[in-house]
C-alpha cells in the first residue's frame, strides 16, 4: 500500500508544479500549447519509438496481457456505440474513448507496478496495445475528421497516418519489433533521454490545464463524461477481475495484476490529445481527475481484499 501512496504522491506533486505554472502564467499566455505541440512533435514520438522497438509485441499474447487489452477495448467499443446512438459526435466521441480505455499506464502505470507489483513489466502488455494501436487509429480518425479539413479522399485516408508524428513513430517501432532490428545505441539514447522529459511534461501539462477548468466542467461534456468515469472507474475493474478469476482461472496475485491495471486512471496523454486537437478537453481532463482520485482508494481496497 504504501507503494501505491508514493506513485500518487510523486504524480501528484509534478502535477502541482504544473498548476502553479499555469496560475502564475509563468510562461505566458501560450505555455500550455507551446509545451502540448512540443510534447506532441517531439516527446512522444521519443517515448513510442524507444519503448515499442526494445519490446515484443508478443508480449500482449499473455494471459494478463490479454485480459488488460480486452476490458480496455471493450470499454472503449461501448463507449463509441452510446456516443454514436447519443450523437455527441465523431471526435468528442473519440476523445471520450480514449478517456475510458486508455489508462495511465506509463507515468503512474510504471511506478505503481514497480513499487506495487515488484516489476515494471506488468504494464508493458497495455502500454503496447495503447501506443502501437489504439493511439495511431485514435489520432487518425481526429485528422481525418478535423472539420477545417479537407474532404477526406482515399488517397488521404491512407496517407493520414504517415503525417501524423506520433503514428508514424508507434508503426516504426511496430516494424522494428516484429522484424528484431537491433537499433544501435547510439540513435536509441537520445530518443530515451527524450522520453525521459516526456512523461514529466505530459504531466505538467495537465497540470497547467486544469487552471481555469469548472469541478461541474462543460454542461455539454456531462453526459459522457459520466459515462466515461463508470466505465474506466467501476465496469472495467469488475470485468477484469471476473475475467482473470472465473473465465481464465488465475492466481490470487495475477488477479490482482489485471484488477490494478485496470483501476489505473485515465492517461494524461489523452488531455494532451484533447488540447493538441481541441476538442473534448473538458471531457479529458475531468475524467483524468475524477478516475485518478477515485484510483487511490480503489487500488487500496484490491490491494485489501485480494492480499
Amino acid at each position: 500500500m504504501d507503494g501505491v501512496l508514493k506513485g500518487f504522491f510523486v504524480v501528484g506533486a509534478v502535477m502541482l508544479v504544473g498548476y502553479i505554472l499555469g496560475r502564475s502564467i509563468a510562461l505566458g499566455p501560450h505555455g500550455t500549447k507551446v509545451l502540448s505541440t512540443l510534447t506532441f512533435l517531439v516527446g512522444l514520438p521519443s517515448l513510442m519509438f524507444s519503448m515499442i522497438a526494445t519490446r515484443h509485441i508478443s508480449d500482449v499474447l499473455s494471459e494478463t496481457g490479454l485480459i488488460s487489452v480486452s476490458t480496455a477495448a471493450a470499454m472503449m467499443v461501448l463507449f463509441a456505440i452510446i456516443g454514436a446512438a447519443a450523437r455527441w459526435g465523431v471526435r468528442k466521441t473519440t476523445i471520450g474513448a480514449l478517456a475510458t480505455g486508455i489508462v495511465n499506464s506509463t507515468n503512474l502505470g510504471v511506478p505503481l507496478s514497480q513499487y506495487v507489483l515488484g516489476s515494471a513489466t506488468y504494464v508493458t502488455p497495455i502500454m503496447l496495445f495503447q501506443l502501437a494501436i489504439v493511439t495511431p487509429i485514435a489520432l487518425t480518425i481526429l485528422d481525418l475528421s478535423n472539420p477545417n479539413g479537407e474532404k477526406p479522399s482515399v488517397r488521404r485516408i491512407l496517407a493520414t497516418p504517415f503525417r501524423n508524428p506520433v503514428t508514424v513513430a508507434a508503426i516504426l517501432g511496430i516494424v522494428v519489433s516484429a522484424v528484431g532490428i537491433q537499433v544501435p545505441e547510439l540513435v536509441l539514447d537520445p530518443l530515451k533521454l527524450i522520453a525521459q522529459v516526456t512523461v514529466p511534461l505530459m504531466l505538467i501539462i495537465f497540470g497547467m490545464s486544469l487552471h481555469g477548468l469548472s469541478p461541474r466542467g462543460s454542461s455539454g461534456d456531462a453526459a459522457p463524461t459520466t459515462l466515461a468515469v463508470i466505465l474506466k472507474s467501476a465496469i472495467q475493474p469488475v470485468a477484469a477481475w471476473l475475467l482473470a478469476r472465473y473465465v481464465f482461472q488465475l492466481d490470487g496475485f495475477s488477479t490482482f495484476v489485471v484488477t490494478a491495471c485496470a483501476i489505473l486512471p485515465t492517461g494524461q496523454n489523452v488531455v494532451l490529445y484533447a488540447v493538441r486537437y481541441r476538442v473534448g478537453q473538458s471531457l479529458a481532463q475531468t475524467t483524468a481527475v475524477v478516475t485518478s482520485v477515485l484510483a487511490i482508494p480503489l487500488l487500496l481496497g484490491a490491494a485489501w481484499l485480494m492480499n
